[in-house]
């Protein structure tokens, strides 16, 4: 009987695996998967194949091993696997360095813990990346900014545009001079504020400015970073967040191995992806609100890397189609990323700057 019991918990387990691999098709992909900052739309295609592939390779060995499968077996092989987890868990702790945040401590710029935001950057100091060959230098200034350099912070007094968003404006990778903010200073003429703050979500750069917006006595524009590539940080709940109804939620930890399940099984079930495409948009119009308040000129850039996806550009057209919100759509040659990453290289900075200051200057003059 025990026997028996173990082989039809086999082979349901092998039907069920089969059932996945046959509904993983490319509308489902499209109903379930966000775009991702850090994995690529045709990669994220590339997983979805080769799950199929496995979850089908799975199921065929426990059809074919089902007969010699018993319960004591499956037991064993159940209990290994989840004894598994932890161990993996613990390692990946251990190994990442982040005990269960949504950021790396040893990251630079360095950054520090933020009950309101999650974290925000350790002021007055500067340090290259390591991360990268050439070591770009980031220089933060005593309130938490991005300057040129050390002995240059910022004056809130004076007239500014503000940049607010993630890695992406900050300008990961690159030095003052080549980031958007540093070209848009030296096209404008007026100084760059840059709020960026790696990793954050949208929830996140909104209360980044909401906090930091009334420190300027003479903001001249504020320029906010969308892409539907940073969508998925709404669904973190590793992270302060805010829902559709604009309620704030504090951070849940969560596990290590879920930045990994996040690149290896990256799926939403549609009411999730409903309440980011929601709350983004509320998040982004009441950011345009706040600005307008202020007397400033609010400008959502959107760069998107060419050529556009299907989904990315239905996502994009679900956040801004009738929600009257100001925004500048840049597109990128398919090529201008930094070697071996992710973000925009200097090319790519360069048009987002010349674009941005072309649109405030007539919108200002």
């Amino acid at each position: 009987m025990l026997r028996w019991a173990g082989q039809a918990l086999t082979g349901a387990v092998a039907l069920l695996l089969l059932a996945m691999a046959l509904r993983m098709n490319r509308d489902w992909t499209d109903r379930h998967l966000l775009p991702d900052i850090i994995v690529p739309s045709d990669w994220l295609m590339m997983i979805v194949q080769v799950e199929r592939l496995l979850l089908v390779a799975l199921a065929a060995v426990l059809l074919l091993a089902m007969r010699r499968i018993g319960a004591r077996r499956g037991i064993a092989i159940a209990m290994a696997v989840l004894l598994a987890l932890p161990a993996s868990e613990l390692v990946m702790q251990y190994a990442s360095g982040r005990k269960g945040q949504a950021w790396n401590p040893s990251d630079e710029p360095l950054r520090r813990a933020d009950p309101l935001i999650g974290w925000t950057y350790t002021p007055s100091r500067c340090a290259g990346d390591p991360e990268y060959a050439w070591r770009p230098v980031y220089c933060i200034d005593g309130q938490g900014y991005r300057v040129a350099s050390s002995d240059m912070p910022f004056d809130r007094a004076a007239p500014a545009i503000l940049f607010v968003g993630e890695s992406i404006l900050f300008g990961k990778g690159l030095n003052w001079r080549d980031s958007v903010t540093g070209q848009v200073q030296e096209l404008s003429g007026i100084a760059s504020a840059n709020l960026a703050v790696n990793a954050y979500s949208l929830s996140q750069g909104f209360l980044h400015l909401k906090r930091e917006l009334p420190r300027f006595r003479r903001p001249v524009a504020v320029v906010i970073l969308f892409t539907p590539s940073l969508m998925m940080r709404e669904l973190d709940r590793n992270r302060p967040w805010i829902d559709s109804a604009g309620h704030w939620h504090r951070a849940t930890g969560t596990w290590a191995l879920s930045h990994l399940g996040r690149v290896l099984f990256p799926y939403h079930g549609a009411a999730a992806i409903d309440e980011a495409v929601a709350a983004d948009r509320r998040l982004l119009r009441a950011e345009v609100a706040l600005v307008r308040a202020r007397g400033a000129r609010p400008l959502v850039l959107v760069p998107v890397f060419q050529p556009e996806g299907p989904r990315e550009r239905a996502l994009r057209a679900a956040i801004f189609n009738g929600a009257a919100i100001p925004h500048l759509v840049v597109p990128l040659g398919q090529h201008w990323r930094l070697p071996g990453d992710s973000h925009p290289d200097a090319r790519a900075h360069r048009m987002m700057a010349r674009a941005l200051w072309t649109r405030l200057r007539t919108e200002t003059s």
